[in-house]
């Protein structure tokens, strides 16, 4: 197929009736663009102009195809424009509530990406549980926070991604080599649990089954809470976003039924995010789809 850079060669060179002149409004050599215009006539197997000694003449075919690419390179033109214009729009600060989890797993790709594209754009983060990022969206200090399902209900919640949940447990734990694991397996164990305002989910689910677990100890720190089930000091479920960096014997299970949070980002209900933040939450469904 034709590139781009054939099509405006061809222009140049008719605009300009020169190979000597198009070169150099181009930049590039005259042999560069003989070049370009001999693999844009045997890309479209027709001959689109004839050279003369003190100028260059269109065929017939080629004041039809010279037409067509004219309005392709206009649309082009307006694309680039459009794409500016939105750049334009997309500046000012962002600030961010941030789940540590959600730090890991997916925003320095998102972070990365969105410094390449947006560079007038300034993210702010701030990392908090489910409990300070609600607040600080309730109170205006962030524009936008991610949070897990259900989301109060002022505020609009955005899906980004389901983040599995798996248990947790030390290699030679009696059920690591049990396949189908369930709930029900685990209700007499010792169960090491996340902070509430960490994760809600693992109590939610357990309660759903009737299951009042054994709690000998509640942490807010999730890499704590990986080395001490890792100690064999008890078991507990997390969500796999957390487990990137999870020690290399520390046995990983699914469950028969699958077990999830819903992860998204909200902002305020009645308020409007700014195009940056738009974008931001775009992004990130991006990432996601590939986690």
């Amino acid at each position: 197929m034709p590139t781009l850079s054939q099509y405006l060669a061809f222009h140049t060179l008719i605009e300009t009736g020169s190979f000597t002149e198009t070169g150099l409004k181009l930049n590039l050599t005259q042999s560069s663009i003989t070049h370009a215009m001999n693999n844009l006539e045997a890309e479209l197997d027709i001959p689109l102009i004839i050279r003369n000694r003190n100028n260059i003449i269109l065929t017939s075919n080629g004041k039809i195809v010279y037409k067509h690419i004219s309005k392709i390179l206009q649309e082009q033109q307006k694309l680039e424009n459009t794409v500016a214009n939105l750049k334009n729009l997309i500046s000012g600060t962002i600030t961010v509530g941030v789940l540590p989890s959600i730090s890991l797993v997916l925003l320095p790709k998102v972070l990365s990406y969105f410094e390449q594209q947006y560079p007038d754009v300034t993210i702010r983060l701030m990392e908090g549980d489910y409990d300070q990022i609600e607040n600080w969206l309730q109170h205006g200090v962030i524009d936008i926070g991610f949070i897990a399902k259900p989301a109060p209900e002022n505020f609009v919640f955005d899906f980004i991604f389901d983040d599995e949940l798996l248990c947790i447990m030390a290699k030679n734990h009696p059920l690591a080599d049990e396949e189908n694991l369930t709930l029900h397996q685990l209700k007499n164990e010792r169960w090491i649990m996340p902070k509430q305002n960490i994760d809600r989910d693992v109590l939610r689910i357990l309660s759903e089954h009737k299951i009042n677990p054994n709690v000998v100890y509640e942490l807010s720190v999730d890499q704590v809470i990986l080395t001490m089930v890792n100690e064999n000091l008890g078991i507990s479920i997390v969500p796999k976003s957390i487990l990137r960096h999870a020690p290399a014997d520390l046995v990983q299970k699914n469950f028969s039924e699958h077990y999830a949070r819903t992860v998204g980002v909200a902002y305020k209900r009645n308020t409007s995010p700014s195009p940056a933040a738009i974008k931001f939450v775009e992004i990130c469904k991006s990432f996601a789809s590939y986690l």
